[in-house]
């Protein structure tokens, strides 16, 4: 049996991940993604599909690599077929990222609806169906976002590095110097955004944390959450795994 590539190419790095069926059987994040790295990543594995979804530039040059690489690779595309129906005024400008997370989530959680959170450079908020319609969704910006705002378009806050202790850092409800007062700003926007959407949803929905801060902000929340950093990476395979078998 071959292996399947996923490449989620995101705002500040690309997630790579080889599967083996459902399986993950590898993982890397790319700061710089080139064909060499991803000819080295995936090393004598004989791919039988790869799929490839971006929220920057499409990068040609790994497009073309990763054609050369398997004849059965794909773009995500607003045209894509989907285990999951999508109810979206502009589907043409939905992020792939946002598509792939909400199909990775239901994947896993079918039957009971979902509030996708995809905490990364930005955080979105996304509602699926127990029975698998995307409906939408919100978009604001992340915690590192909000921190390099608050230093870029004002006259003289500092910047403040990301959290990495948030369990420490909201041991206080108010910070008691200017950069404690930065970092808890922006930790508890993001963590009260959550909580806002939640309470307004059905009490059975599942609360499903991804992205790079998703499991940074599930060590300081006060009700039942499921953390999967891979989230957007299954998504992709689930989704390369529904074309491959219809």
């Amino acid at each position: 049996m071959g292996y399947y590539l996923t490449i989620d190419q995101g705002n500040s790095e690309a997630k790579l991940a080889l599967w083996e069926g459902e399986t993950t059987e590898g993982f890397i994040m790319e700061p710089q993604l080139t064909p060499a790295k991803l000819s080295a990543f995936v090393g004598e594995r004989k791919l039988s599909g790869a799929i490839y979804c971006s929220v920057s530039r499409e990068d040609v040059d790994v497009l073309r690599r990763l054609c050369h690489m398997t004849r059965h690779a794909m773009r995500l595309t607003p045209d894509t077929p989907l285990p999951i129906k999508v109810e979206y005024s502009t589907r043409s400008t939905l992020g792939a990222d946002r598509v792939a997370a909400a199909v990775g989530a239901w994947s896993e959680h079918q039957g009971k609806p979902i509030l996708v959170v995809d905490a990364g450079t930005a955080v979105t908020y996304d509602i699926v169906t127990p029975d698998g319609v995307y409906c939408g969704g919100n978009i604001a910006p992340g915690i590192s976002m909000e921190l390099r705002a608050l230093h870029e378009f004002t006259a003289r806050l500092p910047l403040v590095g990301f959290p990495e202790n948030m369990p420490q850092l909201c041991k206080r409800l108010f910070g008691q110097s200017t950069r404690e007062a930065i970092a808890l700003g922006a930790v508890y926007s993001v963590l009260a955004s959550i909580e806002f959407y939640r309470r307004r949803l059905s009490p059975e929905t599942v609360v499903v944390l991804g992205g790079g801060c998703g499991h940074h902000l599930a060590s300081i929340c006060d009700f039942p959450v499921v953390v999967d950093e891979h989230l957007v990476s299954k998504g992709l395979n689930r989704i390369l795994l529904y074309n491959e078998n219809n």
